[in-house]
């Protein structure tokens, strides 16, 4: 007779453990997507503009055929300025991608939860402990071992990361500090809609080259699905099945896809020096994310999570 909780229980917790792997894999899969875009002339405005526009629509159309409502006034624009962070954040990324390799981008960028931390001491109140202190310490000596401690001929690519993973960063502390999202869903509908203005904007102001050619717009279509909707869809049912520790411990995955990409696929080197710092930054995301705060991978999308008595970041 009570056998079967607990089996119903690990059933439901292998589900969620599944889907958010594959919300991680998926995501780590930007940069092959993002290659076919380039080499059909895209700059990083134009992809991203065509990225967030075909994901947020595909995500409209569905939200409408299921008869869900996007959220209004105040929680609309607090989603809207969220994603024009996210949207911020993805330029930094991508830029960074163009400007210096994409292992260095991604290794640098997935530094962004200890901005998170050290944003949440700083203007939350956040108490600290000696393993957060850690992470941080490892999460900068990991970003200093993966530039060479020396950042000529990669300063442009360094700074844009480091500005990706603070603004992403700022993105999660407020989106899970100031707002209470009733429908994920549609949050991250608005997320992204968010997303798309913001390239709209400055494609107006400075210009865009949105991709040509057959290939790179599939490359596009891809990129919108795969690694944005799916990912989205996978990581918001499977969190609720595992926690927000264990989703965001997972999430670590994404880094390490990226780079096994971009090395094998796209035929980038990558220096005994960027294994050293990007395996530093990924230990400090995990003690991070074991220490019970609201750490989600970057999804672009809020994503709330349980919260938990004086350990919510």
């Amino acid at each position: 007779m009570h056998s079967a909780p607990p089996l119903v229980l690990n059933d439901g917790y292998a589900r969620g453990f599944v889907l958010v792997l594959l919300s991680a894999f998926c995501y780590g899969l930007q940069p092959l997507f993002a290659q076919y875009a380039y080499a059909g002339g895209a700059d990083p405005v134009g992809l991203l503009l065509v990225r967030f526009a075909i994901a947020a629509a595909i995500l409209l159309l569905f939200l409408r055929l299921r008869g869900m409502r996007l959220p209004r006034g105040r929680l609309a624009g607090q989603n809207l300025l969220v994603g024009i962070g996210y949207g911020l954040a993805a330029l930094g990324y991508y830029s960074a991608s163009r400007s210096t390799s994409v292992s260095l981008a991604v290794i640098l960028m997935f530094s962004f939860p200890a901005f998170v931390t050290a944003l949440s001491i700083a203007y939350l109140g956040e108490r600290t402990n000696a393993l957060k202190l850690l992470s941080l310490v490892l999460a900068l000596g990991g970003v200093l071992l993966a530039t060479g401690l020396s950042l000529r001929g990669n300063l442009t690519g360094v700074l844009w990361a480091l500005f990706s993973a603070l603004s992403y960063g700022a993105a999660i502390v407020y989106g899970t500090h100031s707002i209470r999202h009733e429908q994920p869903l549609a949050s991250a509908a608005m997320v992204l809609l968010g997303c798309a203005l913001t390239f709209a904007v400055a494609a107006l102001c400075w210009g865009a080259s949105t991709p040509s050619g057959a290939p790179a717009w599939w490359s596009m279509l891809g990129l919108a699905l795969f690694a944005t909707i799916l990912p989205v869809a996978f990581f918001l049912a499977g969190s609720p099945l595992i926690g927000p520790s264990a989703a965001s411990t997972l999430s670590t995955l994404e880094p390490v896809v990226a780079v096994t990409i971009a090395v094998l696929l796209i035929g980038e080197q990558i220096s005994t020096g960027m294994l050293g710092g990007g395996l530093m930054v990924v230990i400090a995301a995990i003690i991070l994310s074991r220490q019970g705060g609201t750490l989600p991978e970057p999804a672009l999308v809020p994503v709330p999570v349980p919260e938990e008595p004086d350990e919510i970041l």
